[in-house]
C-alpha cells in the first residue's frame, strides 16, 4: 500500500511535468512510466541517469552536484578569492586609504615634478617612508626591529640624491631605492628569515605582478565602501561621498558658465584670456597626469600587499642530481686552475712578465672586461648550483676550488684595471669596474662560508654588503676624484696629443661634482688662459655650437673648447635651479663659475 501511494505521487509528479514541457515529451517520451510496478521506493525517489529523459541539448547534461547548471564547474573554478583581514581593513578604511593616496601623489608631484636631484628628494623619501608605516600600523602589521637597516639606507640614497649632479648615480640611487623599498615591504609584510635569494627574486615580481593588477582596485573598494555606509543605520552622515560628487559636478559646470560669461562681456573675455595665457598649461597638465598615476600606483601597492599572494613557506629547490653540476664544474675548474697558475707565475710573483710584443696597457686593456664577465658568471654558478642540486662531498671541493680561482681573476683583473688607469685616465665606468670587483670579491666570501655552512644568512649578507658600498660610492663625488686624477700634470706627462684630446673632451662631459677642480686654477692650469678667452669670445649659444669643435681626431682642435662647453653647462644649471630643485652641487659649482 505505501509504496502503491509513492508511485502515484510520482505519476502525478511526471503529468505535471509533461504537461509543462509537452514538446520536449513528445520527442524524448515519458520513459518512467514504463517502469515496473514492482520497483522498490528507493530506486523510484532517486532514480538513476540513465532512466531520465535523453539529453539530445547540444550542452553536456548537469551533474548533481552543480544541479542544472551547465557552466557550474567553470564558475567555481574562476570564483574571486576571499578577502584577507588586510584587504577587509581596507575596504572599511577606505575613506583612510584612499585619501591618503591622493595625499601621497600630490606630495608626491611637489617633490618629484621634473625635479630628479632637488632638495625636496630627501624630504620625498622620508615622507614615503612615513606614509608607509603610517598605513602598515593601520592594517595591523606589527613593526620589526630589523628594518633600521633598510630605513637608514634608503634615508642616506634620498640625502645623496641633492648633493651629486651625476646622472648615472642618479639613475642608481633611485633603482637602490625602490629595491629596497620592495625589499623592506616584503620584510613587514612576511616572515622572511629562512628566504633565500630565488625566493626572494620570485616574491618581488609577484608582489609587483599584483600590483599591476590591482591597479584599477580603488573604485571596487569605493563601491564596497559605499556599499558598507548605506548598510550602517547609526544616524551619521557620511560627506565623503556628497564631496567627490560635488566636486565632479562643479568642475565642469564652472568651465561651461566660464565660457558663456566670456562670450557675453568683453572686458570679463580680455581678463580671463589674459589668466588662460598666464597658465602653463604643460605643466598643469604634466603634475594632474602624475598624480593620478601616482594615486593608482600607490594604492596597488598596498592592495597588492594586502592580498598576501606570496608564500612564506620556502620551497626546497636542492632535488637535482649533483652529477650535471659537477661533471660542469670539473671541466671549469680545469681551465680556471691552468688560468689561475699562469696569473700567479707572470704577473703576481713572475714581476709582471708580458707575452712578446705587448705593453702593459694593451695587455690589461685586453683582459680585464674579460675577466670581469667570467667572475660574475662564476658567481651565478656557485648560487645555481648551491640552490637547486643536492649536496655532495665532491661538488662542495669542485665548489670551493671554483671559488678560489675566481679570487685569482678578480685580483688579476683589479691590476689589469689599475694599470690601464695609470696608462690613460680614470673615468667612472672605470671605477665602477673596480666597484664591482670589491662587491663580488665580499660576495664570494660569502657565497664560500655558505658551502660548508647552509645556515649561514646569504642573502641579508649580499644585500648588507651591496647597499654598503653603493652608498660609500654615492657619496664620494667619483667625477671630483676624476678630474682630479685626470688633470694631474705627472699623469699627463705620459699622454700623447690624441689622448689629451680625448681626456678633454672627457672631462667636459663630468657633472657638477667635478666642478671644485674644474674652474679652480690650483689644480686646472688651463683655467686663467680659459677666463681670458671667454672674456674676449663669450660663451657659445648652445651645446651643439661647440661640440663640432670636440672631435679629437680633427687636427684643428682648440683644447680651449672644452671649458667652454663645461662653463656653458654649469651655466645652465645654475640658471635653471631655484628653492624646489636646489642641489648642492650645484650650488657649489656655481661659486666656481666666474
Amino acid at each position: 500500500m505505501q509504496q502503491t501511494e509513492q508511485m502515484k505521487q510520482i505519476k502525478q509528479q511526471q503529468n505535471i511535468s509533461s504537461q509543462e514541457r509537452p514538446d520536449t515529451e513528445s520527442r524524448t517520451g515519458n520513459t518512467n512510466a514504463a517502469e515496473p510496478q514492482s520497483q522498490s521506493a528507493s530506486t523510484a525517489t532517486a532514480p538513476a541517469a540513465t532512466t531520465g529523459p535523453k539529453n539530445n541539448s547540444p550542452y553536456p547534461a548537469a551533474s548533481s552536484p552543480t544541479g542544472n547548471n551547465p557552466y557550474a564547474a567553470y564558475q567555481s573554478a574562476y570564483t574571486p578569492k576571499p578577502d584577507t583581514v588586510y584587504t577587509k581593513t581596507m575596504k572599511e578604511h577606505f575613506s583612510f586609504f584612499g585619501i591618503g593616496s591622493l595625499l601621497y601623489a600630490i606630495f608626491y608631484t611637489f617633490c618629484l615634478y621634473k625635479n630628479a636631484s632637488g632638495i625636496t628628494y630627501p624630504f620625498f623619501v622620508a615622507g614615503t617612508l612615513f606614509y608607509f608605516f603610517f598605513s602598515m600600523q593601520k592594517l595591523g602589521v606589527p613593526y620589526k626591529k630589523s628594518n633600521i637597516f633598510y630605513l637608514v639606507s634608503i634615508q642616506l640614497l634620498g640625502i645623496s640624491n641633492c648633493l651629486t649632479n651625476s646622472p648615472l648615480l642618479l639613475f642608481f640611487n633611485k633603482c637602490g631605492i625602490f629595491l629596497l623599498a620592495l625589499i623592506l615591504m616584503l620584510h613587514m609584510m612576511y616572515n622572511d628569515l629562512n628566504w633565500d635569494l630565488p625566493k626572494y627574486f620570485t616574491a618581488c615580481f609577484q608582489t609587483v605582478g599584483t600590483a599591476i593588477c590591482c591597479l584599477f582596485r580603488p573604485f571596487g573598494d569605493m563601491a564596497a565602501y559605499a556599499d558598507a555606509q548605506k548598510q550602517k543605520k547609526t544616524g551619521k552622515n557620511s560627506y565623503f561621498f556628497p564631496v567627490l560628487i560635488g566636486i565632479a559636478i562643479t568642475i565642469p559646470l564652472l568651465l561651461f558658465v566660464t565660457m558663456l560669461l566670456a562670450s557675453a562681456d568683453a572686458v570679463f573675455a580680455e581678463i580671463f584670456s589674459r589668466i588662460l595665457e598666464s597658465i602653463n598649461f604643460e605643466t598643469v597638465f604634466g603634475t594632474l597626469f602624475m598624480t593620478i598615476v601616482v594615486f593608482f600606483c600607490s594604492y596597488a601597492v598596498y592592495a597588492a600587499l594586502a592580498m598576501k599572494n606570496v608564500k612564506e613557506e620556502r620551497t626546497d629547490h636542492r632535488t637535482q642530481e649533483p652529477v650535471i653540476a659537477i661533471i660542469i664544474t670539473a671541466a671549469l675548474c680545469f681551465v680556471y686552475l691552468i688560468f689561475s697558475v699562469i696569473q700567479i707565475l707572470y704577473l703576481f710573483i713572475g714581476n709582471m712578465r708580458l707575452p712578446e710584443g705587448y705593453t702593459y696597457s694593451s695587455y690589461a686593456r685586453e683582459g680585464f672586461f674579460q675577466l670581469l664577465t667570467v667572475c660574475i658568471l662564476n658567481l651565478i654558478i656557485v648560487l645555481i648550483f648551491l640552490c637547486f642540486f643536492r649536496e655532495n662531498i665532491v661538488l662542495r671541493i669542485l665548489l670551493t676550488v671554483l671559488s678560489g680561482c675566481t679570487f685569482i681573476m678578480i685580483f688579476s683583473s683589479a691590476l689589469r684595471m689599475l694599470m690601464y688607469i695609470n696608462r690613460y685616465n680614470l673615468t667612472l665606468l672605470r671605477i665602477l669596474v673596480l666597484w664591482a670587483l670589491s662587491v663580488i670579491f665580499l660576495l664570494m666570501m660569502g657565497v664560500t662560508v655558505f658551502i660548508y655552512k647552509n645556515s649561514f644568512p646569504l642573502f641579508p649578507y649580499g644585500m648588507a654588503v651591496v647597499t654598503v658600498f653603493y652608498i660609500v660610492l654615492s657619496f664620494s663625488r667619483p667625477d671630483y676624484w676624476i678630474a682630479r686624477y685626470n688633470l694631474n700634470q705627472e699623469h699627463m706627462a705620459f699622454l700623447n696629443d690624441y689622448d689629451i684630446h680625448d681626456n678633454q673632451r672627457y672631462l667636459s662631459t663630468l657633472s657638477a661634482d667635478a666642478a671644485p677642480i674644474l674652474l679652480d686654477d690650483r689644480y686646472n692650469f688651463y683655467i686663467k688662459e680659459a677666463n681670458e678667452y671667454i672674456r674676449t669670445e663669450g660663451l657659445p649659444e648652445s651645446y651643439e655650437e661647440i661640440r663640432t669643435y670636440l672631435n679629437p681626431e680633427e687636427d684643428a682642435v682648440d683644447e680651449l673648447n672644452w671649458m667652454r662647453l663645461y662653463y656653458l653647462k654649469i651655466e645652465e644649471l645654475s640658471e635653471e635651479m631655484h628653492l624646489r630643485n636646489f642641489n648642492f652641487s650645484i650650488h657649489t659649482a656655481e661659486k666656481y663659475l666666474w
